[in-house]
């Protein structure tokens, strides 16, 4: 039969199941800032009844028995997938728009103008083969437009220099993120032994597989593991990235570039630590932005990066040389003698953006400059009028059947269209990340008016058992201290 003690049992289980909820309201609250917190509840049920009373199956009042975090595991699939499409693109148009930079068209600076200040300073010399300024206008034109393509290959050299640097950062972050989610891995498998939850443990591993997905591709799998816990399981192409506690590092090997012999020096490979230099298949994220930028060539339908513009201005160089000079040395200067190389050609290496130059003899002598195609110099200008006239010639490159002007227009046209399509990709790629994450802050986060109203709930739970407590106090009173005192 029931008794009053086990009614105060009742009341005692109401009061600490209230002030644990109300304990959970206030973490929750205190978090609500909190990047990558996920909100908490307390999960009670009715105690095991008593059998065996008269009157039936008598309850024994409320317990807790877990506290749980509100969290999607296939919202965080979701995100991580799209987050990094999202910054694989990121990557590519922020690298894009300073390439833009570096070509800087339209403006007064431009290729395509110093190019035709040099064509216009070859039609003022046909009108005076023999001026000396003239002449010398004519070299200061062309060592603009030599100037301007080698401070264009400069600068795509620098920048493969400097994301190869960033490659190198992402590869030591990603090492650096893999060694904490070990550790936390450790951490919350020893915590949960117990049967406990290690909430905010969780929510900061999940906070670095944001970060770390943003970086590279990585699939996520929680594995069984003994008394309920779970093994976690990150994969990065295939190939498993961290193993529960342990991890697998990622190293770089340097080794010479497409473009070494032009001053970009060595690349990053990025491999297996220890597994004798087996590589890394990145699929997604920022460093696979970052690798298409810098190794991208445009060949066999592949990503055009850096490589692709400045093996255009290499063809843009060494076709520009070779027809002026051919075309040069057809010609008589103005001393009488057969003309020479305009633009310097080496033997080796190849002519390039970053050793396209006039010719020093040039330079030293404007006489040398072959305007005329016969003896007198002074009054014949019919080889300066045929180099003028390179100016239309389609014939000069391997790539395109077009005029110098129309190649230039070429590499700005794809540059163009490859700087608007990674735009456009990182804009939607954006949208539906953004779009996951708020769906998943929608069930994940913590709501302030949510949060107060349970705060007011709890209270007044918490005051009604306080109250039953007092009640059963009361009785208590009257039956042991007034009951049997009326008519004494």
């Amino acid at each position: 039969m029931r008794t009053t003690f086990g009614s105060f049992n009742i009341a005692t289980s109401g009061l600490f199941a209230s002030q644990r909820s109300l304990d959970t309201t206030s973490h929750n609250i205190s978090n609500a800032n909190t990047e990558g917190y996920s909100r908490q509840i307390t999960k009670q049920r009715a105690s095991m009844p008593t059998y065996g009373d008269p009157t039936g199956v008598v309850g024994t009042g409320v317990e807790t028995y877990d506290i749980i975090r509100i969290r999607s595991s296939y919202l965080d699939a979701k995100y991580w997938g799209q987050n990094k499409t999202y910054r694989e693109w990121s990557v590519k148009q922020a690298q894009l728009e300073s390439l833009e930079g570096v070509f800087n068209e339209p403006s007064d600076t431009g290729i395509r103008i110093v190019m035709d200040e040099f064509f216009t300073a070859l039609e003022e010399l046909s009108k005076q083969p023999g001026d000396s300024t003239c002449r010398v206008n004519v070299i200061e034109k062309a060592n603009m437009l030599t100037t301007t393509i080698n401070r264009n290959g400069y600068e795509l050299i620098n920048s493969i220099r400097d994301v190869n640097f960033s490659i190198k950062n992402k590869v030591s972050q990603i090492n650096s993120l893999s060694e904490q989610i070990a550790n936390l891995n450790k951490h919350i498998f020893s915590f949960e032994l117990g049967g406990n939850k290690a909430n905010d443990l969780r929510d900061q591993r999940n906070l670095l597989l944001d970060e770390l997905s943003s970086i590279v591709n990585i699939t996520v799998t929680e594995l069984p593991g003994p008394n309920g816990n779970n093994y976690m399981d990150v994969k990065l192409g295939g190939i498993t990235l961290i193993n529960h506690i342990n991890y697998n590092k990622l190293a770089t090997v340097d080794e010479p570039g497409e473009f070494t012999e032009l001053g970009s020096g060595k690349i990053s490979r990025i491999v297996w630590e220890g597994s004798d230099n087996q590589e890394v298949s990145v699929g997604g994220g920022e460093l696979r932005g970052l690798l298409d930028i810098r190794d991208g060539d445009g060949e066999n339908y592949s990503y055009r990066g850096i490589p692709y513009y400045l093996n255009k201005l290499n063809e843009y160089a060494k076709g520009f040389t070779k027809a002026f000079n051919e075309q040069h040395n057809k010609g008589i200067d103005l001393e009488g003698n057969q003309g020479q190389d305009f633009f310097y050609e080496p033997d080796t290496p190849e002519i390039n953006c970053i050793n396209f130059r006039v010719n020093s003899d040039i330079i030293t002598n404007p006489n040398t400059i072959a305007a005329s195609s016969e003896g007198n110099g002074e009054s014949n200008n019919d080889n300066v009028k045929l180099l003028i006239e390179l100016r239309d010639y389609k014939g000069m490159f391997t790539t395109l059947i077009g005029t110098p002007d129309d190649f230039v227009k070429s590499i700005l046209s794809a540059l163009a269209v490859d700087s608007n399509q990674a735009k456009r990709m990182a804009t939607n790629s954006q949208a539906l990340a953004d779009h996951t994450y708020s769906s998943r802050l929608s069930e994940s986060g913590v709501s302030l008016d949510e949060e107060m109203t349970n705060m007011v709930k709890f209270q007044q739970a918490y005051n009604a058992s306080a109250r039953m407590i007092t009640t059963l106090d009361a009785i208590l009173d009257t039956t042991v201290n007034r009951l049997g005192l009326v008519g004494r």
